[in-house]
């Protein structure tokens, strides 16, 4: 892996652990800027967004780890991208059942295409 590629990937690892702090530290602030409706700020929606918080944090790790051991940037940049569609799929069915949370599925949306997209990218250009 080339060093300006390695700095890429840090920072798409940056922005994981920021994406996944952000419920951590922050759910109400993190739900609003979604736009999810101030009714879902329950406990167990809290729960489940830090959860999503530790997975991506995790993410954004084994993005350094990927760094230090090219040998493994293939399989984790490709891992990244399956987590990415994983979550596009998941977005999808509030959509599709029109459960009144539009905006803030389609921004997560959004995220999940970026981001799936930059990590099937630098996965190319290894």
């Amino acid at each position: 892996m080339s060093a300006w590629l390695g700095y890429v990937v840090i920072g798409m690892g940056v922005m994981r652990l920021l994406i996944g702090a952000a419920p951590l530290f922050a759910a109400r602030v993190t739900s609003r800027l979604l736009g999810f409706p101030e009714a879902h700020d329950t406990p167990t929606a809290r729960l489940m967004a830090r959860m999503f918080g530790v997975r991506d944090m995790g993410l954004g790790v084994l993005a350094f780890y990927a760094v230090a051991q090219p040998a493994l940037a293939a399989p984790v940049f490709l891992f990244n991208a399956a987590m990415d569609a994983g979550d596009l799929a998941s977005i999808s069915v509030p959509l599709i059942r029109r459960q009144g949370i539009d905006r803030a599925a389609w921004l997560s949306a959004a995220f999940a295409v970026m981001g799936g997209s930059a990590w099937i990218v630098v996965w190319s250009l290894l």
